[in-house]
């Protein structure tokens, strides 16, 4: 194989390497995809063009060679109109006026020569060439016909072109573009103007146009890599930036949870001071100023009526353990932890005494037994005796309370029954008498708890707790 072959062919194949690669990253990435499919195009088809050109070169007629040529000009025409508008688009020249107009000229220049390639060639004449090497081949000459000065005309009108764009490119200060597309297409635009103008005569041929590409695809190559270092740096800064935002957002937002926290955290008190102002305003201050009334009046009373006077010392009596056991009783609200410690006999009297002096009907307490019970079986049993008192002051309209509390070492029953005016079962009403909340806290240790009641019969509230059926709940 000649030197000429190898140079030429190695540079076709760099030319489809270069054609397939961009071809890939046209395909696959949206950024620059117009760009990249143009110069894939054209390098391909260069590449076509080359491999042809050494066909033709060593043929061994004129008939062969205008065989061939029909066929090459399906590369040479792409080849030019895709540089052109590649060209176009990397400098941004806005006015399209000379890619369109080279686009219509060589398509109908490429028509023209497939179909009536005598007509457009002309004369051929066929001369040897010696390379500086001392290699020789074979350069066909067209005639001078109209359709061989519009394709010159053409080729140098994209030369010109290209150089054009380059310097309003470099003129309108994208300078660093500009810079790789010169470094490229200048070689690229040196090397095809030397061709052509050995094949005018004015200088001694050369096939300078085959290592032409080699510019171009370097100068494309580093603008390429240089496209995605600046992407990548615009990656790390936004990332940076991102981080920087990330940690400004945490640092508010954590900000703002604080405050959150500290405002519940006031509204919290501030509400629990007010109900604890209601409840103080509602059932203790009543039951000490009616205490205060009884007070005052006692003496007079003595005076008229001794067992008057004694039966009043009894409800003052009651009326000052409820106070007291309301005041213990909201202690305990305050302080959790009071709660859990506190022994279920204490809570529950509490809760009764404070009852009876709300409402100043009696409870009977029948306490027995004694266990260390779990926290939480102690909280359940506590809340539930103070719903069921809630609900007998409200809608019970009972004269007399009993509750019993037993307490063996595995178990525990809590019966608290009323003499009140009941319900049937079409009449209850989880809303009024908090059952749904009841049930739920029994549930929750594992307790049974069941309601029994008839209209003018009273109710009967049974709680019901064992260590064997809470172990059974959460297993």
């Amino acid at each position: 194989m000649s030197l000429y072959t190898t140079i030429v062919s190695v540079t076709a194949g760099i030319c489809i390497g270069f054609g397939i690669l961009y071809l890939f990253i046209g395909l696959r990435r949206r950024n620059d995809r117009v760009l990249n499919l143009l110069f894939a195009a054209f390098a391909l088809a260069y590449a076509g063009t080359l491999l042809l050109g050494v066909v033709w070169r060593n043929t061994a007629t004129i008939d062969d060679y205008i065989a061939i040529n029909r066929w090459d000009v399906l590369f040479v025409v792409p080849a030019y109109i895709a540089l052109t508008w590649y060209v176009a688009l990397y400098t941004g020249v806005k006015r399209r006026i000379v890619p369109w107009l080279v686009t219509l000229v060589l398509t109908t220049f490429g028509v023209v020569y497939y179909f009536r390639p005598n007509s457009v060639l002309g004369a051929v004449t066929a001369q040897q060439v010696t390379l500086p090497w001392g290699e020789t081949i074979t350069q066909y000459l067209a005639g001078d016909t109209i359709w061989t000065t519009l394709f010159l005309l053409s080729q140098l009108i994209v030369l010109g072109f290209i150089v054009v764009a380059w310097m309003l490119q470099f003129r309108r200060g994208d300078r660093r573009a500009a810079l790789f597309l010169g470094l490229g297409v200048v070689w690229f635009v040196i090397m095809l103007t030397l061709e052509l103008l050995g094949e005018t005569g004015i200088i001694a041929y050369v096939p300078f146009g085959e290592i032409g590409f080699f510019g171009i695809a370097v100068a494309v190559t580093l603008q390429m890599a240089d496209s995605i270092l600046r992407t990548e740096e615009s990656l790390d800064n936004y990332r940076t930036n991102l981080e920087m935002l990330v940690a400004d957002r945490t640092s508010e937002l954590e900000a703002s949870q604080e405050k959150l926290l500290l405002e519940a955290s006031v509204r919290a008190v501030t509400d629990e001071r007010t109900r604890l102002a209601r409840d103080l305003h509602d059932d203790v201050t009543q039951t000490i100023y009616s205490a205060a009334l009884i007070t005052e009046a006692l003496p007079r009373i003595w005076e008229r009526n001794p067992d008057e006077a004694r039966r009043n010392l009894v409800k003052l009596r009651q009326l000052l353990r409820g106070a007291l056991a309301e005041m213990r009783t909201m202690l305990f609200e305050l302080r959790p932890a009071s709660l859990e410690s506190a022994d279920l006999d204490i809570l529950i009297t509490q809760l009764a005494d404070a009852f009876t002096g709300r409402t100043r009907i009696p409870v009977q307490l029948k306490l027995s037994g004694e266990n260390k019970l779990p926290p939480d079986v102690k909280i359940a049993c506590y809340r539930i005796a103070q719903e069921t008192f809630n609900n007998i002051e409200k809608h019970a309209r009972a004269e007399h309370v009993t509750l019993i509390l037993n307490r063996q070492p595995d178990e525990l029953m809590l019966t608290i029954q009323d003499d009140g005016v009941g319900f049937g079962e079409d009449a209850v009403s989880a809303e009024n008498l908090g059952l749904t909340i009841m049930q739920e806290r029994a549930t929750g240790i594992g307790a049974e708890l069941q309601i029994e009641s008839e209209p003018a019969s009273g109710t009967q509230v049974s709680l019901l707790w064992s260590a064997e059926s809470e172990a059974e709940a959460i297993a």
